[in-house]
């Protein structure tokens, strides 16, 4: 009788090291800002007109990366933005509170490695989010009326992450708000001047929220 037994070891070992190789997989994280919001003055705002109008002009943008994995914040406005993709990709969007970057990230590494994700968060927690990926190069900080980019994590089965910049570009999208983006870190944009019915406002914008703590001010410069 034929022994089988150095046979069934060469599989076992072929067996290991694809498991060894699919473990290995680089992981990508698409990452955007939900689009345009009805009102900055309420934090449960919905998206505006040209919010949904972005949200479907993202579809082609968004389908080419490919996600298999998509999340949203508890916040609608997230799930609005991704709803268009979500039904053109066939998928349903893993929802997770706004106040847990942190815990969001580390679900990604741990439950999505060899994927690419695709999230839609927050202006003032994306960096957070970035960082907590890995990331420890220069991030961005972008302003509140910034809607225009699309942040693209790297993570390598080995080596630190990146963070990859991308315009939207999307087909009519209109004039890309590139003076709205401030390399700041940990700073909180202050609006002046705004008109909201007639009346001049000074306020400070920063959906700051309480489970992610306050930002350390620092002192800046805009050029």
């Amino acid at each position: 009788m034929t022994d089988r037994r150095p046979h069934h070891g060469f599989l076992l070992g072929g067996l290991l090291a694809i498991a060894m190789c699919l473990g290995a997989q680089d992981t990508t994280v698409v990452l955007l800002r939900h689009a345009e919001r009805q009102s900055l003055l309420d934090s449960n705002s919905l998206l505006s007109e040209a919010g949904l109008r972005r949200a479907q002009r993202l579809v082609p943008l968004l389908t080419a990366f490919r996600p298999t994995v998509l999340y949203a914040s508890d916040l609608e406005r997230t799930q609005q933005t991704l709803a268009p993709v979500a039904a053109k990709l066939g998928l349903k969007p893993l929802i997770r509170s706004k106040g847990s970057s942190e815990a969001l990230a580390a679900e990604i590494l741990r439950d999505q490695r060899g994927k690419t994700v695709l999230v839609c968060w927050h202006h003032d927690l994306m960096a957070k989010l970035v960082r907590a990926l890995g990331v420890k190069g220069p991030v961005p900080y972008l302003s509140f009326d910034s809607y225009d980019w699309l942040w693209i994590v790297h993570v390598p089965a080995k080596g630190e992450a990146t963070l990859e910049e991308r315009l939207q570009s999307t087909p009519g999208a209109g004039s890309v708000s590139q003076g709205h983006q401030h390399f700041l870190r940990g700073a909180e944009p202050v609006v002046l001047g705004l008109f909201e019915q007639g009346q001049a406002a000074e306020f400070r914008v920063g959906e700051v929220d309480a489970a992610e703590g306050p930002r350390q001010r620092e002192e800046v410069r805009i050029p």
